[in-house]
């Protein structure tokens, strides 16, 4: 693993901000925080270069999971989501923010990973991250379209648009509005699947 060679002070500084802020900041806030208060430490991204963009919000992550990993067996504990970055007592919060999945500390941690991020891999993540959050905002409804609840699996998508689309294709007499609101349905659901993978 790799580790970023950050500017003296930085971890520091984060953890100051993060300490000075109780009830925690949101990725943003802090950035802007650091930004206010640090510029030479953490200069401002051009917000219209993905790339940039990316490179700032990598070592930023990175640096938050090396403070979460340093504080590991202290009496406080780092909790990164993207909404709310703060230190928690290690025996509070919540459990997935404190022990989040590996694999994404893991990224984060491993600087060989920004490295071989370029312009279209990060348009490709960009890409993927809002069809990802526009197929979840869009799920519920899509699933009450099948007649489905929550908690059906993948399988039991599948079996009833088969039983659904055979009922309402146009070549069988069905309607096609319905069909289309079918297989509109049907679609959402298999693309939010696709990048649950």
């Amino acid at each position: 693993m790799r580790e970023l060679n950050l500017p003296p002070g930085l971890l520091e500084t984060v953890d100051q901000a993060l300490t000075a802020a109780p009830s925690g900041l949101s990725e943003y806030e802090l950035i802007q925080a650091l930004d206010r208060q640090h510029p030479d430490l953490f200069p401002k991204p051009d917000l219209g270069d993905p790339l940039l963009l990316f490179q700032h919000h990598f070592v930023l992550m990175h640096v938050l999971y090396r403070l979460q990993q340093q504080h590991h067996q202290s009496a406080r504990r780092l909790s990164i989501c993207p909404l709310r970055i703060q230190w928690q007592a290690a025996n509070t919060g919540d459990s997935r923010a404190l022990h989040p999945d590996p694999s994404l500390a893991a990224y984060y941690l491993d600087f060989g990973n920004l490295a071989k991020e370029d312009g279209f891999s990060v348009q490709s993540l960009l890409d993927g991250f809002w069809r990802r959050l526009l197929g979840e905002e869009r799920a519920p409804d899509a699933l009450a379209t099948l007649g489905l609840e929550q908690s059906a699996s993948f399988a039991d998508i599948k079996s009833r648009y088969r039983q659904l689309a055979n009922e309402h294709h146009p070549d069988k007499g069905g309607d096609a509005q319905a069909f289309g609101r079918i297989q509109e349905a049907y679609d959402t659901l298999k693309d939010q699947q696709k990048y649950r993978r």
